[in-house]
């Protein structure tokens, strides 16, 4: 999380002004309270300071404006807290790494990292970038004013860029009848040297060599033809995987696409022996395959970036699983909808993806027969889209999710029974406060226990 307010005077001259200095508070969603008191603190001095709760947006624009902020503000002040401590993952961390690389650009005697711990939690062995124990920590108990910070705010209202050096222990003298003094033992081990980075295979960016073709026997016999003919398959199959491996990695995005397809149709195909029934499933996937391949050909010959990519291959899959769907999806218990259906990206879009792939997981690990996953697009996740859609696919519930656009962003996700449109089970798991493994765990039993067997 961070802070962004653009506090203006009150008595704005005609005549331009110098900008005043920007500040670039980061902060675990906790230590909200305490970020308000330590912005308030710094606007009343005259500086800017960053405040995202006003201005910004969840989705892409708001991810890059905050990087874009962290490239051009003139200091970085990250609260370190025992929340910040006690959590594995959030997104002030990856904003806490933009800084410190920026700092990789910077002089050694720049003061831009102003860390502030808020509480009792000390500079050995916290858990933060090793830029940040380079440089000297203020104490601001619940983000309160302190002299020190009253200080710190004219020095960078002075313009003052020199960083102080961070205090060093001085010898003294002790008196000649003092008691000994007590050493407290230290409260965290020191952090583990970071293990050396693994060595760089330059073999990764050259493309595999072409195998030779196989020498044809100079004796003749059974036992040579068979030799010669095992080698030759060999080879084929070689030479297949480094046409493959040379191929751009959309092709390769799209071929794999297509093998776990068939995978899956040769898995969920019906047993009857009509044969007018499997050609008709065949000529739908023939068809389907030849109108993406149309589509690919269409590409410019350029590599794909990620986005484009995801699109091709994710419209590809959508439209062999239109053939193959209502075979493998009849008489199921549940379909699972994917939860972000959206391929422009982003952090929220990303937490529904990763969601849906853990919760996917577990419920069929718990009832493989039973569950399984809607490839078809839905334009609206209405209960009266979810009953329509399960109707189509001959289940008895559909399970589905989607991103809020009001702020604070978080993930509705529904369980809706087919026969009488019921709404067994749902609930809204917050974006930024949440976890993926415990989001996807909550689901996934909620759902397992509403959905009896079958």
């Amino acid at each position: 999380m961070s802070f962004w307010v653009n506090v203006m005077s009150s008595a704005a001259a005609a005549t331009p002004t110098p900008p005043r200095p920007s500040v670039f508070i980061s902060y675990a969603s906790e230590d909200r309270a305490a970020a308000r008191a330590l912005r308030d603190t710094l606007a009343a001095t005259g500086l800017d300071v960053w405040y995202d709760e006003n201005e910004l947006g969840g989705g892409d624009s708001w991810d890059q404006k905050i990087r874009r902020q962290i490239r051009d503000c003139d200091y970085f002040m990250p609260m370190i807290s025992a929340a910040t401590e006690a959590r594995k993952e959030g997104y002030f961390r990856r904003e806490w790494r933009l800084a410190a690389e920026r700092t990789l650009d910077m002089a050694d005697d720049v003061m831009f990292l102003l860390p502030v711990s808020i509480d009792s939690t000390s500079e050995a062995g916290a858990r933060v970038p090793d830029k940040f124990l380079s440089v000297q920590w203020l104490r601001l108990p619940g983000g309160q004013s302190t002299p020190a910070l009253e200080a710190l705010c004219r020095r960078l209202l002075a313009g003052e860029h020199t960083a102080p050096p961070r205090p060093t222990s001085v010898p003294f003298s002790r008196p000649p009848h003092a008691p000994p003094i007590a050493v407290p033992p230290p409260l965290l081990p020191p952090k583990p040297a970071a293990p050396p980075p693994p060595p760089i295979d330059d073999s990764a960016h050259h493309p595999p060599e072409k195998p030779p073709f196989p020498h044809v026997p100079e004796k003749g016999g059974l036992l040579h033809g068979i030799k010669f003919l095992a080698e030759v398959v060999w080879w084929a199959v070689t030479a297949a995987w480094v046409l493959i491996k040379r191929a751009p990695k959309w092709i390769r995005v799209l071929l794999s696409i297509w093998f776990v397809f068939f995978v899956f149709s040769q898995c969920g195909r019906n047993s009857s022996d009509n044969p007018t029934e499997k050609r008709a499933a065949k000529s739908k996937v023939t068809d389907a395959i030849r109108r993406a391949a149309e589509k690919a050909d269409k590409q410019p010959e350029k590599d794909l970036t990620p986005s484009e990519a995801a699109k091709l291959g994710a419209e590809f899959a959508r439209t062999i699983a239109a053939g193959l769907e209502g075979k493998v999806t009849a008489g199921k218990q549940l379909a699972v909808v994917p939860f972000d259906l959206s391929i422009e990206g982003g952090a929220a879009s990303r937490f529904a993806d990763a969601v849906f792939n853990a919760t996917y997981g577990r419920l069929v690990a718990a009832r493989p027969t039973e569950a399984v996953v809607a490839t078809e697009t839905l334009d609206s996740t209405t209960d009266a889209a979810l009953v329509a859609h399960g109707k189509k696919l001959g289940t008895a519930f559909v399970l589905a999710a989607r991103l809020t656009n009001d702020p604070p962003r978080a993930l509705a996700v529904r369980l809706v029974r087919i026969d009488d449109s019921t709404v067994p089970w749902s609930k809204d798991f917050p974006v930024d406060d949440s976890t993926v493994a415990a989001v996807a765990t909550q689901i996934a039993e909620s759902v397992l226990a509403a959905v009896p067997k079958k």
